[in-house]
């Protein structure tokens, strides 16, 4: 139960801080200027960039806050190792130009890894 509490939360907390990123991301792609990312300049790719970093950070944050609830210890040294590599992964995709198939990995990728890395390890 608390390997899917730590999911869950992971995914929404993912979900919120995403859009979050996205929607400030947009507002300085949009008004400052952003290089070209993931197939788009300006506000597209302000967005596309933060929302890539507010979804590992929201998991990171999301798995953190249900380890403490269950009284649990933050592994942070491996989960903050598996945050930076998973949002590595995930711009070299977008940066690239990424297929249609590996799409759910930018949503599900941080939240699957980080809650088998802070179990496991």
């Amino acid at each position: 139960m608390k390997i899917f509490a730590q999911f869950v939360s992971s995914l929404i907390c993912g979900v919120i801080f995403g859009f979050i990123g996205f929607t400030n991301g947009a507002n300085f792609g949009g008004n400052y200027g952003f290089p070209r990312f993931g197939g788009g300049v300006g506000w597209e790719s302000g967005g596309t960039f933060f929302m890539l970093v507010g979804i590992a950070v929201g998991s990171l944050i999301g798995i953190t806050v249900v380890r403490k609830l269950f009284k649990e210890k933050v592994k942070f040294k491996i989960a903050s190792i598996a945050t930076i590599a998973v949002l590595l992964v995930e711009i070299i995709f977008f940066y690239g130009g990424m297929p249609n198939f590996t799409a759910p990995f930018v949503l599900l990728g941080p939240a699957v890894i980080l809650t088998f890395s802070t179990n496991t390890f």
